[in-house]
């Protein structure tokens, strides 16, 4: 079973620490003017039974791959890092 949560602070509240946290993100094109990112935590739940996914979407009209990619450095610094998780792939 997996949950995905779009609170950061309900996410660290049920997430086990203890274990690797993995996180990642994607860029997603919709109706071909807008993109979206798509950042994601991964992460085991305190009861070790299911998948935990923090989500965290921003849409950019007219954004370009450097800008997304300076968010997805700024979404890093503020959830990922503080929690220890390694990085994933970046997919423009």
């Amino acid at each position: 079973m997996r949950e995905v949560i779009r609170n950061y602070e309900e996410f660290k509240a049920k997430v086990n620490s203890a274990k690797p946290l993995h996180h990642s993100a994607a860029i997603i094109v919709k109706e071909g003017f807008i993109q979206r990112l798509v950042f994601r935590i991964y992460g085991i739940n305190k009861d070790n039974n299911h998948i935990l996914i923090y989500e965290y979407q921003k849409a950019s009209p007219y954004a370009d791959v450097e800008q997304l990619q300076k968010e997805y450095r700024r979404l890093v610094e503020k959830y990922a890092k503080p929690l220890g998780s390694t990085e994933g792939a970046w997919f423009p």
